[in-house]
């Protein structure tokens, strides 16, 4: 006979909307379980670990997972993909604009599993190493400890990532993805602003350094199927960038993922699960920053749902997906018609053009596309 557990909420995925929304549930009074697959929490994160300095103003977090302020961000449209001069900007660099973005550099796995631990602070009972496998009527399997065990809940929180396991459960659509791969590097020098790189060999995407201290988060998102392989994209990445003497040699982690770049699901609540974060379709379809959607997506899921059971109505379900929306509908709808421009014109002649209307660092991206419609 398989082992059960019975609790008010279930949230599956303990990255930063997962843990925020058990926090919330748990605060309210609910008997939540906050469940994720890795054998621990945070790890190993492939984004580039910025994060705007308004989260830590609007939200009570942590900061001891803060590795490094910086003040701006550096955009370097590249003409000459052969060429190594990724930092000159009098060799092979088409365009070079600079622009105010305070923020902070953190550590991801910090950062996640302080959330986590704030979580079950709160009363929220947290299991890692235990895997979402597949629904059964209204309850779902889990295997933890190398056994299955039925997790009855009332209500789902689904904070599972882009590739979300309940979305899948639930036969829902799977979002368009951008391959992430990133590697820590030592850095030659001190830096205090991010660079973001603009190359065609990015095909979709752009490639990243993030300082943080003596080291830097050196990535890129990618298109998967067009062009160079991820991997090998990387590699001559970082070649060139050692070529340059703005990174040294050797590496000290890799890591690699997906980011959703489609924008928001149809539904957010569906058959008494609630979505956020990444799994909800919120992170930015240009840039793939995620982690204050996530963070304010899963505080408000943990609440509507805590409401929902309390009063034992939907009406806070729906009020979540409606807030959700008027927050980061127009946002997001907008990064899409500028994503679907630059896919439209990204192997043509006028590199620079493009990216100056579809990349957030310049002008150009804030002009609106209009539809055939308008």
């Amino acid at each position: 006979m398989r082992d059960k557990l019975v609790c008010d909420i279930l949230v599956v995925g303990a990255g930063p909307a997962g843990a925020r929304a058990a926090r919330s549930a748990a605060e309210a009074g609910c008997n939540t379980l906050l469940i994720d697959a890795k054998p621990r929490i945070g790890e190993q994160p492939h984004c580039g670990e910025f994060v705007p300095t308004r989260l830590f103003t609007e939200f009570d977090l942590n900061r001891d997972c803060i590795q490094q302020k910086v003040d701006f961000m550096e955009t370097r449209i590249l003409g000459l993909s052969a060429s190594p001069a990724y930092l000159n900007p009098d060799k092979a660099v088409l365009r070079c604009t600079r622009i105010p973005s305070p923020g902070y550099i953190i550590d991801r796995v910090r950062f996640d599993r302080d959330l986590a631990r704030e979580a079950a602070s709160k009363g929220a009972t947290v299991m890692c190493a235990t895997r979402l496998l597949r629904r059964e009527g209204r309850s779902w399997i889990v295997r933890c400890e190398g056994k299955e065990v039925l997790v009855k809940s009332a209500l789902t929180i689904a904070a599972d990532g882009p590739a979300s396991s309940v979305a899948a459960t639930l036969g829902m659509k799977r979002p368009d993805l951008l391959q992430g791969l990133q590697a820590e590097v030592p850095l030659t020098t001190s830096l205090d602003g991010t660079f973001i790189f603009l190359d065609k060999d990015f095909v979709g995407g752009y490639g990243w350094l993030f300082p943080k201290g003596t080291t830097a988060n050196v990535g890129i998102g990618i298109v998967p199927g067009l062009g160079a392989s991820g991997s090998q994209a990387l590699q001559k990445f970082l070649e060139r960038l050692r070529e340059n003497g703005f990174v040294k040699p050797g590496r000290l982690a890799l890591a690699a993922g997906v980011i959703p770049v489609s924008g928001l699901r149809e539904n957010l609540v569906a058959g008494g699960v609630i979505f956020c974060g990444d799994a909800a379709g919120l992170t930015h379809p240009i840039t793939g920053a995620g982690i204050p959607q996530a963070v304010l997506s899963g505080y408000l899921a943990g609440r509507a749902a805590a409401e929902a059971l309390r009063t034992d109505s939907s009406q806070s379900l729906v009020g979540y997906e409606n807030e959700i929306r008027a927050i980061y509908n127009g946002i997001i709808n907008h990064a899409l018609s500028k994503r679907a421009l630059m896919m439209q014109h990204w192997n043509e002649l006028d590199f620079e053009s493009i990216c100056e209307e579809t990349w957030i660092g310049f002008k150009g991206y804030k002009k609106r596309i209009r539809s055939a419609k308008e």
